[in-house]
């Protein structure tokens, strides 16, 4: 019985082969897209899932709030973690996790071949406890013991070692230390959210940083028992804020609070700080979520749309199976059967594109969405259960429409069976051109966003400027001798050294300053930089003078600030310039500039107070600008400069501007799938309106025929076919910009600084696609205003 149903479905789909081809390339299409979004979502919610004690995990947040600034940042003092291991009972396992790498990248020398490492990281001896990160080679309850032993991943192994066994072996870091290898680690997984290559021993900077509260460089993670109370902990934490943290200290450091994270939270977290890592978004991954499932929508109403379109067509067969005896029932089941086909069909043709396209999605976008439906059995799973889904929400209507046919109506002619469904049909492709059109204009608004902070005046001149990280100690040791060699080179105009990289300046500090009343909560951003800093940077200084007068050896400090920080203590530029000011916990000293405001974070932050001075152990870039168009020349200077200097150094110089395209790679991902997936949904979108279109042209061929007869030009029939439905493509429009401007609005107030939502976007974004669906209708419309008007009068 099933193979002649499915015969009998074959033979139907043979004999409308263009409708047939329609259906199943439009629903592929769709659920191809449905699964490449699922598969990116699945990925981006299963980040530490691979740990067996994920859900005992958590991360100890800062929140800190002072004046105008409020931040939750992701790292701690060595003094919180000293508390939780020894005064909360709760708390099984306590580690600190030291990312130093992803600040400035760590010289690791292995023989005479140096590299630099972005993935670098100091980790107690119980992080192995706390995580699953497995060992190929080596014992992970005493790796980390002794303070001169570090792990290095498979990959790093691999990479200095080659095929020998690194085990025991040593590796130089910075130039003037010495680990022993005593672990291997596996490569983590792709779905990890801490970004591990070397692993060092906390242990050899212990002494360095002691028990205290500051400096706040340091994750600390926390394994706490099944039953534990996280609120507990939190107010512990809070008891102890409260009991020492007072006098100067508060003072200093304005309100700090802590909290904890979920281990699970920890990817797709939303307005913390310092973190390390690609992150990614809960908002984007949420709104794919339903993206996916619009465009399942879509092609699930393309589906119904040319299935109630045929329904002329078919109206004399339900009319005669009725007479001959089939029930309503069994002719629902037989167009279900129909869909079921049709829908099984179009799941394997779109796991075919799923596997072929994801690989370049992934180079597209930059990330590494995983799709392999032999990977787990969820996946088959859940292709037949979405087969049964599709079915019966793309074929329940057609198959209860077709099956509410009355024979006698049918069989007689006087049935208007296209008519009836006609106000249904115009209201799905207004909803489907609704959500393209959305999506358009949510890939335009977000391009444009992203191009806004590329081209935005940053308030310094980012442009031909190298950034060079300085990650061992030699290289510092002959520091000023690399400058006066770079200096020589005619391709380069001056050299400076500073503690951060423009953009991403996050160093918090307090401040003190001449007649300030209220000394508390007071906070700003340090930002070091050497005499040459103001010059080389491009800032634009608007009272008083750089630090090119000073020298760094002066017994008194020299500050200067932004424009920011003086209007907030009422002060003109002028006033500024000679008064006491300090930089808490630095000494006092006297400001000797004024700075305009400068963009030294992303645009998602407003400009806040900064502090410029010099603090000679926080340098750790080198800044070198360079002449226009003699970047190469420049390049291969400074890569000989650093060799002929410090033999076996090894350094990775960046320009500037790359280093702020970074902060908005979030942004550009999201923009670059929402150009893809908008475009399927146009694409989809268009081929039901295809169809439709040679229904109506098929319908109206003999009518066609008679206009043409009685005087109408070719073009007077192409308008009236086309407009028939470009005026839906125009209520889509009207219907679905306001809900496009309240939400695209919503999304960029995520932004301190943004573009602004014009009517002009609107009224091009309308105009395309209206001209989309003329394009789309025309061919169709075309051949039938040229067809010979005899043929279509003979027709019948």
């Amino acid at each position: 019985m099933l193979y002649q149903f499915l015969l009998v479905s074959l033979r139907r789909f043979k004999k409308d082969r263009f409708f047939t081809l329609l259906n199943i390339l439009g629903l592929s299409l769709g659920i191809a897209t449905t699964i490449v979004i699922l598969s990116f979502v699945l990925f981006e919610l299963s980040f530490d899932d691979f740990h067996s004690k994920k859900n005992q995990i958590y991360r100890v947040l800062t929140h800190w709030s002072g004046g105008d600034r409020m931040e939750k940042l992701v790292v701690t003092g060595t003094k919180v973690s000293h508390i939780a291991d020894n005064e909360i009972p709760e708390v099984q396992e306590v580690a600190k996790y030291f990312p130093i790498g992803s600040r400035v990248p760590f010289s690791l020398k292995v023989e005479d071949k140096v590299f630099q490492e972005t993935d670098f990281a100091y980790a107690d001896p119980s992080f192995l406890k706390i995580f699953d990160f497995e060992l190929k080679s080596g014992n992970p309850e005493t790796a980390l013991d002794e303070p001169n032993t570090i792990i290095l991943t498979e990959q790093l192994a691999s990479k200095y070692f080659g095929t020998a066994d690194p085990m025991g072996k040593s590796v130089t870091v910075n130039g003037d230390t010495e680990l022993i290898v005593t672990g291997v680690m596996i490569n983590p997984p792709k779905n990890s959210s801490l970004p591990i290559g070397a692993l060092a021993s906390f242990k050899r900077i212990e002494k360095r940083y002691g028990i205290e509260w500051f400096p706040m460089n340091f994750m600390t993670f926390i394994l706490v028992s099944d039953q534990a109370d996280t609120r507990k902990i939190s107010e512990v934490f809070l008891k102890k804020v409260e009991t020492e943290f007072t006098g100067e200290l508060a003072t200093e450091v304005a309100n700090i609070n802590f909290s904890l994270q979920p281990l699970s939270e920890i990817h797709l977290q939303d307005g913390i700080a310092a973190d390390v890592g690609n992150r990614g978004d809960r908002k984007n991954t949420l709104a794919f979520v339903f993206i996916g499932l619009f465009i399942l929508l879509i092609a699930c109403i393309n589906y119904i749309n040319l299935s109630t379109a045929q329904s002329e067509k078919k109206s004399k067969e339900v009319g005669i199976r009725k007479v001959l005896g089939s029930s309503r029932q069994a002719l629902i089941k037989s167009y279900l059967g129909e869909t079921a086909v049709l829908t099984y069909l179009s799941i394997v043709l779109a796991v075919v594109f799923a596997e072929i396209s994801t690989p370049y999605i992934n180079q597209i976008i930059g990330s590494d969405i995983p799709f392999d439906i032999t990977s787990s059995w969820q996946w088959p799973i859940f292709l037949l259960s979405l087969g049964v889904i599709i079915t019966a929400l793309a074929g329940s209507y057609p198959a209860l429409f077709l099956s509410s046919f009355k024979p006698v109506s049918v069989l007689k002619g006087t049935f208007l069976s296209a008519q009836s469904g006609d106000k249904f049909r115009k209201a799905l492709v207004v909803f489907q051109f609704s959500i393209s059109i959305f999506l358009i204009l949510g890939t335009i608004i977000i391009y444009k966003q992203v191009m806004y902070g590329s081209e935005k005046k940053l308030g310094f001149d980012q442009e031909q400027i190298i950034v060079i990280p300085l990650a061992d100690q030699a290289t510092f040791d002959k520091l000023d001798a690399i400058e006066a060699e770079l200096g020589n080179h005619p391709a380069i105009q001056k050299t400076a050294k500073a503690s951060e990289v423009l953009g991403n300046v996050r160093a918090g500090y307090g401040y003190d300053a001449e007649g300030l009343i209220n000394k508390e909560n007071n906070s700003c951003t340090g930002f070091s930089i050497d005499r040459n800093g103001i010059a080389t940077m491009g800032l634009q200084l608007i009272a008083g003078s750089d630090f090119t007068k000073t020298s760094e050896n002066d017994s008194v400090w020299h500050y200067i600030v932004n424009r920011k920080l003086i209007n907030k203590l009422g002060w003109t530029p002028e006033e500024a310039i000679g008064k006491d000011f300090s930089m808490l916990p630095m000494p006092e000293g006297k400001l000797i500039g004024v700075v305009e405001d400068f963009h030294f974070t992303s645009l998602h932050q407003k400009i806040g107070p900064v502090v410029l001075t010099y603090i000679d152990h926080e340098i750790s870039n080198l800044y070198v600008r360079v002449n226009k168009n003699q970047s190469p020349e420049a390049m291969a200077h400074i890569q000989a400069t650093f060799k002929q200097i410090v033999p076996g150094s090894s350094i990775e110089p960046t320009f500037l501007v790359n280093e702020l395209d970074r902060l908005y790679q979030s942004e550009k991902r999201t923009a670059d799938l929402l150009v893809l997936f908008t475009g399927l949904s146009i694409v989809i979108g268009c081929l039901g309106l295809l169809g439709l279109t040679a229904f109506l042209v098929e319908r109206k061929y003999k009518e066609i025929g008679i206009r043409k007869i009685l005087g109408a030009d070719i073009m007077q029939i192409v308008r009236s076919l086309s407009w028939k439905f470009v005026r839906l493509i125009l209520i889509a429009n009207l219907i679905i910009a306001p809900f496009a401007f309240v939400i695209l609005s919503s999304w960029l107030d995520n932004y301190a600084y943004s573009i602004s939502i014009g009517w002009d976007i609107f009224l091009f974004t309308g105009l395309g696609a209206m001209a989309v669906g003329f394009i789309t209708v025309f061919y169709h419309s075309f051949q039938a205003a040229i067809a010979n008007p005899v043929d279509a009068i003979r027709s019948e």
